[in-house]
């Protein structure tokens, strides 16, 4: 059931993506420009927005699923969320007025927040329905949402890019998207059976939350503050460069995202907890099955990375393909270390992820500030798009070390035994690769797919000399992509 569960995320990811690529290399192509302020807007808006997570999602879906009233924890995540997204439209409509004032902020930027600013605050009030989703395992109800947002923004985004309008227009398609998935999520709410009551569970729900506060500000925070940096110190052209790049790693990391809100829920139920063996072996299966795919795409995006941009991209957006080389590796570590993530949330161990973010913070903060900004301190800052990709990269080896450590530490689990399995078939395909990069010239559409199959070929092959990919991990395979257990599994939760 859980694979199931996983895989109706992963349906909504592809369709997601698919749907999000085919915008992103229409809007690269017609509004390479209009794209890159937009994207400066929203990143501006999603900065403040770091205060509306704040560790209470996470606890909402295990209070969920550890089988807690549903009506007070629904009702008590409510009147937070609300809480936290009206400080987010007070935090952000002061901030945009103080740069307006000192003229750091144009106003065509400002109609760009003020936009973003009505989009997030719908996404942050349905996310307390999509969270209820997730804590009661009712994945395929969260993935269509998922889905109607990203189709809709896409399909209009198209649309808008074709007539070449101006950012400000463009941006509206993020607003009518999120009308259309909010309005789903309440259709779906139809049989979830919860009412409103007084809500009185904020003490556990801070509780819980407390040690999540700093890492989860930290880190959403620097997902955002790099983009704002560089619209700063470069431009927003520099922007849409490292957003495209950033948004094709973001595929592969939401699948990761998507995988823990399936396993946090499965180790937060106590016959888990109460089973070290039985959280390790779910841990390991997740890792395992997680390499297997990431692996081979990392590998290809770091030797092709330039090329696969300019064919996602185009020639004008080139540059954004050697910052999608660097990403890979913030792709695949971000994802991993997610899995280690849920382990110390299911355990009550949340303080000591809150230790790793701060090491985490700490060096990218750093890095950021002399990598990004051209100071004229340093004689290698002012690398902008790939400074912000190097600074990101290096904190995810950091965070993930830490996490292993932190991990074994306190639960007794450790990484997946047969990872050096992996790490030698990587190591096998790169070199494969790099030779090819040297000998022949890659470009085109069908010159990057066949040397993307070729790595994937080659990383499965190794596996199987290895003997850690068998039979019965293609049985695996098979049962998890079922479309009848995967339709009746979503026929469960409709009813």
């Amino acid at each position: 059931m859980l694979v199931h569960k996983y895989m109706m995320k992963v349906v909504s990811n592809i369709v997601s993506a698919v749907a999000s690529f085919l915008s992103l290399m229409v809007m690269t192509r017609y509004v390479g420009l209009e794209y890159g302020s937009m994207m400066w807007g929203w990143a501006f808006v999603a900065m403040f927005n770091a205060v509306v997570g704040l560790g209470f999602e996470t606890a909402h879906i295990r209070f969920i699923a550890s089988g807690r009233n549903q009506d007070k924890c629904f009702s008590t995540y409510l009147v937070i969320r609300v809480s936290l997204t009206s400080l987010m439209v007070l935090l952000t409509i002061a901030s945009l007025a103080m740069g307006v004032y000192n003229g750091t902020i144009e106003s065509g930027l400002a109609a760009l927040v003020l936009i973003f600013i009505a989009y997030y605050a719908i996404w942050d009030i349905q996310g307390a329905l999509t969270a209820t989703f997730d804590g009661r395992l009712e994945s395929g109800k969260s993935s269509i949402v998922s889905m109607v947002d990203a189709i809709t923004r896409s399909v209009i985004l198209i649309s808008l890019a074709l007539m070449q309008v101006s950012a400000t227009v463009l941006s509206s398609a993020y607003v009518i998207g999120i009308i259309a998935s909010a309005s789903t999520a309440l259709l779906l709410t139809r049989n979830l059976k919860v009412r409103l009551v007084r809500p009185t569970m904020f003490r556990e729900y801070l509780s819980f939350a407390a040690p999540l506060i700093i890492s989860s500000l930290f880190l959403t925070v620097l997902d955002f503050v790099d983009k704002v940096i560089i619209g700063l110190s470069g431009s927003t052209l520099e922007v849409g460069y490292y957003t495209a790049a950033m948004g094709v790693a973001y595929v592969f990391i939401s699948l990761g995202g998507s995988l823990n809100n399936v396993i946090l829920p499965q180790l937060s139920k106590p016959e888990t907890v109460r089973t070290p063996s039985k959280m390790e072996g779910l841990i390991w299966m997740s890792q395992k099955y997680l390499m297997m795919f990431l692996f081979p795409v990392m590998v290809v995006m770091m030797v092709f990375g330039e090329e696969i941009g300019g064919v996602l991209f185009g020639a004008g957006y080139s540059k954004a393909g050697i910052m999608l080389s660097i990403l890979s590796v913030t792709m695949t570590l971000r994802v991993l270390s997610g899995t280690l993530t849920q382990v110390l949330y299911a355990s009550n161990r949340a303080a000591l992820y809150t230790k790793a973010t701060i090491v985490y913070a700490a060096v990218v903060s750093i890095m950021f500030v002399l990598l990004i900004p051209n100071t004229g301190i340093l004689p290698w800052d002012g690398l902008l798009g790939i400074g912000a990709a190097i600074s990101l990269s290096t904190g995810y080896v950091v965070l993930t070390t830490v996490l292993l450590y932190y991990v074994r530490r306190a639960t007794g689990i450790r990484p997946y035994k047969n990872i050096w399995k992996h790490l030698l078939a990587l190591a096998v395909t790169a070199a494969l690769l790099v030779l090819i990069d040297r000998l022949f010239e890659t470009s085109g559409l069908l010159e990057v797919a066949g040397v993307s199959m070729l790595g994937l070929g080659v990383y499965l092959l190794s596996l199987v000399v290895l003997r850690e990919l068998q039979r019965s991990d293609v049985s695996f395979f098979m049962e998890a992509i079922n479309p009848k257990h995967i339709r009746d599994s979503l026929g469960d939760e409709l009813r």
